[in-house]
């Protein structure tokens, strides 16, 4: 997809930390005068073109990265530095993006963004596009409260790219896609040529669509071995 060209600064976190007021304090969980500590003193310069993988538990503290980077959450502590040029578009678990368009059919939405589209060298129209990434041409006159949570889950991915982000997150992209679908959206983030953040529990993802791996543990980031 177009996009908007990045320098070479992108996000820096220096010496970022992030804790939470302690409501209920659990055994072994670290604490600040009272509050939960989240991620401690971490340092991620993220690159132009990066492909990168996050692993980690529940609550280790992904989401809250992910959230730092896209300027949606500020740390209790350190900097981040964000380019000029950066635009972030942050794929989430929920569906926000496809609220004002809940009635529409399917290929109104994407048609009424713009009448063509440029995708890996070739200029696809909005039908083509849809069938690029897996939507067959009975699901094009569908209104979008009628899809599948897998076929939304598309749409909604569609939605973002073409709204041309340089830096892409991706909150477990995965939730609610069978093969067929899932082997579309690799198709659709190979050919995304910025900056790309995934986070999943879906290590094949991971390792296919990033060049590399960190895990979040402990309040820190660790880098993981390919």
């Amino acid at each position: 997809m177009a996009m908007q060209r990045l320098g070479k600064d992108v996000v820096d976190l220096e010496n970022v930390s992030v804790s939470y007021p302690l409501s209920h304090p659990e055994e072994g969980e670290a604490r600040l005068e009272g509050r939960r500590e989240v991620l401690r003193n971490v340092t991620w310069r993220i690159a132009p073109g990066e492909r990168t993988g996050i692993l980690g538990v529940n609550g280790a503290g992904k989401s809250t990265l992910l959230n730092l980077v896209a300027g949606t959450l500020q740390p209790t502590s350190g900097r981040v530095k964000r380019g000029t040029t950066v635009k972030v578009a942050q794929l989430t678990q929920q569906l926000a993006e496809l609220e004002g368009v809940w009635n529409d059919r399917v290929s109104d939405v994407i048609a009424g963004q713009k009448r063509s589209y440029v995708a890996g060298g070739k200029e696809l129209t909005p039908t083509q596009l849809l069938e690029r990434v897996g939507f067959r041409s009975a699901q094009l006159s569908t209104p979008v409260k009628d899809l599948s949570g897998g076929q939304k889950r598309r749409l909604q991915l569609l939605l973002i790219l073409l709204s041309e982000p340089n830096v892409l997150i991706l909150d477990e992209p995965t939730n609610d896609l069978d093969t067929d679908m899932l082997a579309a959206i690799e198709d659709l983030l190979d050919s995304f040529p910025g900056t790309l953040l995934v986070v999943s529990h879906d290590r094949y993802l991971i390792e296919r669509v990033t060049d590399q791996q960190y895990a979040v543990m402990d309040g820190g980031m660790r880098h993981l071995p390919r």
